[in-house]
C-alpha cells in the first residue's frame, strides 16, 4: 500500500506542477500518460503474473520452480525493447483516434513521446518486483517506489521551473526516475533473492511454459489493457467537452487514486498470499484472505468516500483555483463518492481471482463492463448532462464489477483450479 502511495505521490507531484502552468497542462499530462499506459499494459500485465507463479512454487515448496519462473518473466521482460521503438508510431495512432482538442493534443504528445524512453526498463523492472512480491518481499518495492518521488519531485521542480521546459520537463524528470526505479529493482532482486532462490537469469522458455503464460498471464494483460484503454477512451470522450473539464476531471481522478492505488496493492497482497496458500493445499485459508482483504480496502475507500462529500472544494482547490475547474470537480467527486466502496471491493476480488488463476473470467467482466456499460455510456450521457453523466457510466461499470467478483468469489469455483 505504501508502495502505491508513492505513485500516487509521484501524480500529485506532476499535477500541481502543471497546475502552476495552466489549466491545458493538467489536463494533458493526465491524459498522456493513460495513452502511455494503454500502450504498455498488455505487456506489464502479463508480466505481474510473476508472483501468482512465483508463490505458487514457494507454497508448494518447489525451489527450482521458483528460480524458473522469475527467469521466465525476466526473459519476457526483453520484449519492452520493440514496444519501445513502435511507442511513438502507436501513440500518434491513439491520438489521432481519441482526437482530444487541439491545445491538449500538442503538449500530451510531447510528454508522451520522451515518457516512451522509459519502456525497456520499465518491462524488466515490473518483472524483478513482481518476483519480489511473489516472494513475500514488498518492502524493497516500496522503498524504490519512494526513491522515485523523491527524485522525480526534485528534478521535475528543476526541468519545469529551473530550466523552463514546462510539460516536457516533466516527462524527462519521470524517465530519469523510473528507469532508476527499475534498474535498482533489476540488481537488488539478484543481490536479495538470488542465493536464496536464483540465480535469476534469462533463459528461452519451453513450449508448455508459454502455453501455461497464454492461459493464465496473458488474459491478465488483455485485461488491464482493456481496462485502461476503455478509461483512455472515456477520458477522451471527456476531452472533447473542453479543458476545463478534463482539467477537473484529471484532478478528481488523482485524488481517487489515494483509495485505488492501495487497493490495487491490497489486490497484488491478496493475490500472492491466497496463490501461497492453494499452493500449500489450503483453499480454507485462501478463501478467507481474499475475503478480509475485501473488507479492508471497501473500509479504506470509505473513508476517501467521506472525505469527497465534506471537503471537496478544499482536495480541488489544493491544485486549481478557476471557479469553473471547482465547481465541476466538486460534481465529479460526490459520483465518485457513490462507487468507492464498490470499487475497493471489486479491484481487491479481482485481484484474488487473478491470483488463483481465475483470469479469463476477469477478463469477461471487464470487457462487458467497461466497454459496454462504461464508455458507451460516456457516449451517450456526456453530451447530455456533460462530465458528471460520463462519471455516472463509470459508477454503473464498478457497481457490476463488485457484483460479479463477489458472485465468482463465493462460488469457490477458483479453488479448483491449476496454474
Amino acid at each position: 500500500m505504501l508502495s502505491n502511495l508513492a505513485y500516487t505521490a509521484v501524480g500529485f507531484t506532476d499535477t500541481l506542477l502543471m497546475g502552476r502552468l495552466g489549466v491545458t497542462e493538467v489536463g494533458a499530462v493526465g491524459f498522456a500518460s493513460l495513452c502511455l499506459l494503454t500502450l504498455v499494459l498488455l505487456l506489464r500485465g502479463s508480466l505481474n503474473t510473476a508472483a501468482t507463479f512465483v508463490a505458487r512454487a514457494l507454497g508448494a515448496g518447489d525451489p527450482a520452480g521458483v528460480r524458473r519462473w522469475g527467469s521466465v518473466f525476466l526473459s519476457c521482460g526483453l520484449l519492452g525493447v520493440p514496444l519501445a521503438l513502435l511507442a511513438p508510431w502507436l501513440l500518434d495512432a491513439l491520438f489521432a483516434l481519441l482526437r482530444p482538442d487541439a491545445d491538449i493534443g500538442a503538449v500530451a504528445r510531447t510528454y508522451a513521446h520522451i515518457r516512451a524512453w522509459e519502456i525497456p526498463l520499465v518491462m524488466l523492472g515490473s518483472a524483478a518486483l513482481s518476483v519480489m512480491v511473489g516472494l513475500g518481499n514488498t518492502r524493497t518495492p516500496m522503498l524504490l517506489a519512494w526513491l522515485v518521488v523523491a527524485v522525480n519531485g526534485a528534478l521535475a521542480a528543476l526541468f519545469v521551473f529551473g530550466f523552463g521546459w514546462g510539460a516536457a520537463g516533466a516527462a524527462w524528470a519521470a524517465v530519469l526516475a523510473v528507469g532508476l526505479q527499475n534498474a535498482l529493482a533489476l540488481v537488488l532482486l539478484r543481490r536479495l533473492h538470488g542465493p536464496a532462490h536464483g540465480p535469476f537469469r534469462l533463459v528461452r522458455p519451453t513450449r508448455t511454459e508459454l502455453a501455461r503464460l497464454g492461459r493464465v498471464s496473458l488474459p491478465v494483460g488483455v485485461t488491464e489493457l482493456a481496462e485502461v484503454s476503455a478509461f483512455t477512451v472515456f477520458q477522451g470522450v471527456i476531452s472533447r467537452l473542453g479543458p476545463t473539464e478534463l482539467a477537473a476531471s484529471q484532478i478528481a481522478n488523482q485524488l481517487a487514486s489515494l483509495g485505488f492505488l492501495p487497493a490495487f496493492a491490497l489486490a497484488s497482497a491478496t493475490g500472492s498470499l491466497l496463490s501461497r496458500a492453494l499452493g500449500a493445499g489450503r483453499p480454507d485459508i485462501a478463501a478467507r484472505i481474499g475475503w478480509r482483504g475485501a473488507g479492508v480496502a471497501a473500509a479504506l475507500m470509505g473513508v476517501l468516500a467521506a472525505l469527497f462529500l465534506l471537503v471537496p472544494g478544499l482536495l480541488i482547490g489544493l491544485f486549481n483555483q478557476s471557479p469553473q475547474v471547482l465547481a465541476l470537480g466538486t460534481t465529479v467527486l460526490a459520483v465518485m463518492a457513490a462507487y468507492q466502496v464498490l470499487d475497493g471491493v471489486a479491484i481487491v476480488l479481482g485481484g484474488a481471482l487473478g491470483g488463483a488463476g481465475d483470469t479469463r473470467f476477469r477478463l469477461l467482466v471487464t470487457l462487458t463492463g467497461a466497454w459496454l456499460v462504461m464508455v458507451l455510456g460516456a457516449f451517450v450521457l456526456a453530451p447530455r448532462y456533460g462530465v458528471a453523466g460520463a462519471w455516472g457510466s463509470a459508477l454503473l461499470f464498478i457497481t457490476f464489477a463488485a457484483v460479479a467478483y463477489a458472485w465468482r468469489f463465493a462460488s469457490g469455483r477458483w479453488q479448483r483450479l491449476k496454474l
